[in-house]
């Protein structure tokens, strides 16, 4: 091409290569792209892992050490019959939170009632009644729907099908702004089948099983309760006892602990009826009592003493002027209902241990028995023939158990307030 004047000789464009940019570079210049590092807790880990298993740690060993809270049976145990069943409602006491888990189910301090079939020793239910310390309650009396409880704070009413307060403390209606407080100011007649009732006025109200009112009392009721009933006063306190002599449901015969010679430590059984006398079986017990019949919370009878004798029988023999004095009150050999007497003793005369015996009064022959830790508490005999005990578990001196005698003998404990 020749050169024109004024103009530059046309060069060719130069080559545009194209340039590609990948990570994982070109055939001829292949590249591995970098993987990214995962996250690291680094130096977390290393505080959070030994501090979780710490924690873990102490979790498990405060589970699995916890103490079990300590189970004390109230004397105020009642009985009841719904829908065809046998229960025996027992107040009890709940101290002790015991494990992490129990610990947000209970609190420190719990009273609660618990209903036990008293055919199969199942818990038919178990509620809460209070978390005050000391707070006293005892069974008064209990209808076909409803059962009446005395407590420190007063009358209260619970369902019977579930242990449901039906009416609190203060609250039952005839008795509005006059109630009182006091856990002896209740009693039941039976004459009447109701609940007596006294105010802090002195009136006398009756309550009828299976009501929720109050009214006042009749004359002839309130003169039968009267000087029977405290407006001050906690819930009585029934402890166990027993003696060297008892008597039977017939009310004349006897059973009685005979020393097996003068100054020896063992005794026998002497029944003591119509025909005479007569040894019941050979067993021979050491430490023995024979267990009373405490069926009655609150009693209004009355027995006429002549008080210049007694201290003379007191003055020659106390130990027997008092077993006179208790027998002459009516003190009934408890299971005598149901052709038993019940016999406290100790296995070995060295040794600082309790036993429950169940003797047949026909027979003398040893039904059942159980070891106890420690002396008995009150019994009581329920309207099918069952005799309740309270009782201390082996080992313990917490009066925590529920012992009960069929009425062919044979015995049960039964554990309150284990969940």
């Amino acid at each position: 091409m020749s050169h024109v004047p004024g103009y530059a000789s046309a060069q060719p464009f130069p080559t545009r290569q194209q340039v590609v940019r990948s990570p994982y570079g070109t055939p001829t210049h292949p590249l591995t792209p970098k993987t990214k590092r995962p996250y690291r807790f680094g130096f977390l880990w290393l505080v959070l892992v030994p501090s979780l298993g710490i924690g873990g740690a102490a979790i498990g060993g405060e589970y699995l050490s916890a103490p079990e809270p300590d189970i004390a049976l109230q004397s105020g145990i009642g009985f009841a019959r719904h829908d065809g069943t046998d229960l025996a409602l027992v107040p009890y006491d709940r101290n002790g939170s015991g494990d992490l888990i129990t610990s947000l189910q209970h609190e420190m301090f719990e009273v609660r009632m618990a209903a036990v079939d008293l055919a199969t020793g199942d818990t038919e239910w178990d509620v809460l009644l209070s978390d005050e310390l000391s707070w006293r309650t005892a069974v008064v009396a209990a209808g076909e729907q409803y059962a009446y409880l005395a407590s420190d704070d007063g009358l209260m009413i619970l369902d019977l099908a579930d242990g449901d307060v039906v009416t609190e403390a203060g609250d039952v209606p005839g008795l509005e702004g006059s109630q009182s407080v006091s856990g002896a100011a209740y009693g039941f007649d039976p004459a009447i089948g109701a609940v007596v009732a006294l105010d802090v006025n002195g009136g006398v109200h009756s309550i009828p099983l299976d009501s929720l009112e109050a009214a006042p009392a009749d004359a002839d009721t309130t003169a039968t309760w009267s000087g029977v009933l405290f407006a001050e006063g906690s819930v009585p306190d029934i402890g166990g006892m027993t003696g060297t002599e008892a008597l039977l449901a017939d009310g004349e015969s006897s059973v009685r602990l005979e020393p097996t010679a003068d100054g020896a430590l063992g005794a026998g059984l002497v029944l003591e009826g119509p025909e005479g006398e007569r040894a019941l079986g050979t067993r021979v017990f050491y430490g023995a009592g024979i267990v009373l019949d405490q069926s009655s919370l609150v009693s209004t009878f009355s027995v006429e003493i002549d008080v210049d004798e007694l201290i003379e029988e007191f003055m020659e023999d106390a130990a027997a002027a008092g077993q006179d004095l208790w027998t002459g009150l009516g003190s009934t050999a408890a299971g005598a209902g149901s052709g038993h007497a019940l016999v406290e003793h100790q296995p070995d005369p060295a040794v600082e241990a309790y036993a429950l015996h169940v003797v047949d009064l026909a027979t003398g022959q040893v039904t059942a028995s159980l070891e106890t830790g420690s002396r008995l508490g009150r019994a009581l005999t329920g309207p099918a023939g069952h005799t309740v005990v309270i009782a201390a578990p082996e080992g313990s001196f917490w009066l925590g158990d529920l012992v009960v005698v069929a009425p062919e003998g044979s015995i049960e404990r039964v554990e309150i307030g284990r969940d």
